[in-house]
């Protein structure tokens, strides 16, 4: 099979050999608008990441709702650092929708968990504080807009169907650790008490069901990529957000010892699984580093 006919007639034609980072005018090119609107997110996800990481402790009295101990505050605080790596990467170096293809999937998913969570606990939000509104709106309107965006995206965008045979590994793992991620999520979501119960530290129904959107959002990005992801270059955002988000959340244990109740399998659990995911994320940006020569 020739290098064109590996994708899919969309009536957008491809290149043959290598592919080099595309211009604004090219198939699968990210659009001005889609650009613009990632650089929005990545302001919000600076301001929410400095706050919520580095300053976890004012979360109790100058967030959209309390959010006590400080170490849960982190928790959030670590899903937007990760957001600012996924989305300074999607600004500053992506040219192509497909390598950020994930990330849309993702928001989504963290949006939707998100927008449920707040509706389910409306009584715990400090309806009087403006950033509340703010929060609220960007996550009802928030897939709205993604879904607007990746349809104008994909319409310009050629799907290869045959994938790297390098990244059957990569796509395997995916799968194998995305799918228990999303079913604890939504465990996690639907039982907040039970599941909250082994835990390393106490977590409210409403803290609950925050984290499990973060996880439920890597959990959609990680089997998003087990399904779609179909060259190495493709593999960089997606995997470096991942390992950030690792690295931030297995600090927590260390800077905020003091606030564990769980120090037992409950804490061995937290450490192994998010290890486990690092090592996922290693691999995925060794493969994307591979292709990111050509751009990415």
């Amino acid at each position: 099979m020739s290098v064109s006919n590996q994708f899919v007639n969309r009536g957008v034609p491809c290149a043959a050999g290598v592919l080099k980072a595309a211009p604004a005018n090219t198939p699968g090119a990210l659009h001005r608008s889609t650009r613009f609107a990632v650089g929005g997110l990545l302001a919000l996800a600076v301001l929410n990441a400095a706050f919520l990481y580095f300053l976890p402790a004012r979360a109790a009295t100058g967030y959209a709702w309390a959010i006590r101990p400080p170490i849960s505050a982190a928790f959030l605080g670590a899903g937007y650092l990760a957001g600012v790596v996924a989305t300074a990467l999607a600004v500053l170096e992506a040219r192509r929708w497909r390598s950020i293809q994930p990330l849309a999937v993702a928001l989504v998913t963290l949006s939707v968990g998100l927008l449920a969570a707040t509706l389910l606990h409306v009584d715990r939000f400090r309806w009087d504080y403006p950033p509340t509104w703010a929060w609220t709106g960007v996550y009802a309107l928030a897939p709205l807009g993604v879904t607007v965006l990746a349809r104008r995206q994909r319409a310009i965008t050629a799907r290869p169907v045959t994938g790297d045979p390098g990244l059957r590994l990569l796509r395997s793992l995916s799968l194998a650790c995305g799918a228990p991620m999303l079913a604890g999520a939504i465990a996690l979501f639907v039982f907040p008490h039970d599941v909250a119960d082994v835990w390393p530290w106490p977590l409210t129904p409403l803290l609950a069901r925050a984290v499990a959107a973060w996880i439920a959002m890597i959990a959609a990005a990680l089997l998003w990529c087990a399904y779609d992801l179909r060259r190495p270059h493709e593999a960089l955002i997606p995997y470096a957000t991942l390992g950030t988000w690792c690295l931030a959340l297995l600090a927590l244990p260390p800077l905020h010892a003091e606030q564990l109740t769980r120090t037992g399998p409950p804490l061995v659990i937290y450490i192994a699984a998010l290890v486990a995911l690092l090592a996922l994320a290693g691999l995925g940006i060794a493969r994307g580093a591979r292709g990111a020569r050509t751009g990415i």
